[in-house]
């Protein structure tokens, strides 16, 4: 009886954690833990293996893991490493000193020489 009823709050408990939460990135700030459940995962992919996230929205975290695959369907779960400052930063772009309009001369330049025969 006492085994039903914990299985029972168990499964009630997991219910109302993933509930609403197929491919979205959960966390819990204060443990720097995170966990996303997707329901995409390539059947031939292995079905443990090591993961990283990168959130593509504010706050920016990044994170690694473990990845659980069954079927077609994935469970993560993961440490926050450390958040990013930008999007750009995130996608692995960087900061150009230079203005915009010195960077559109860079194609230009070439093209002139080119139309010149040099």
């Amino acid at each position: 009886m006492a085994l039903t009823i914990l299985v029972t709050l168990f499964l009630l408990g997991a219910f109302l954690l993933f509930r609403n939460t197929m491919n979205k990135l959960q966390y819990v700030q204060a443990f720097r833990v995170y966990w996303i459940t997707k329901n995409n995962a390539a059947i031939g992919s292995q079905a443990v293996s090591l993961a990283a996230m990168h959130q593509t929205s504010y706050p920016w975290w990044n994170g690694r893991g473990v990845q659980f695959r069954f079927k077609n369907y994935s469970f993560q779960v993961g440490v926050l490493t450390k958040k990013g400052n930008s999007l750009l930063e995130q996608l692995g772009g960087r900061e150009l000193d230079l203005p915009t309009y010195a960077i559109r001369k860079w194609g230009k330049d070439d093209e002139e020489q080119a139309l010149q025969g040099n």
